[in-house]
């Protein structure tokens, strides 16, 4: 099954997820397969929640289930800073 779902988003699993079991992998291909329809966003979500996980483990969260609010608002802080402010397109 992994080789049909990497045809679907091209990304791999991050190492939170597989280290929380063959459910949790299963789940997390289901939400981008199933849930996001257009390849583009799918792309850009798996991604980003790949390296959203990836920063997570680099900081010290051994568990996906650890994952707080705190660590989610300090990322974006953190992304922000590195990236400047959004514009809104008009």
């Amino acid at each position: 099954m992994n080789s049909l779902v990497q045809h679907f988003t091209g990304a791999q699993i991050p190492g939170l997820v597989t280290a929380a079991g063959k459910q949790a992998s299963t789940r997390f291909w289901e939400f981008f397969v199933n849930q996001i329809r257009n390849v583009h966003t799918r792309w850009a979500y798996a991604r980003a929640t790949g390296e959203f996980l990836a920063w997570c483990e680099d900081h010290g969260v051994a568990s996906i289930a650890e994952v707080q609010p705190l660590h989610v608002g300090t990322y974006i802080v953190k992304w922000t800073r590195a990236v400047g402010p959004l514009e809104p397109v008009s």
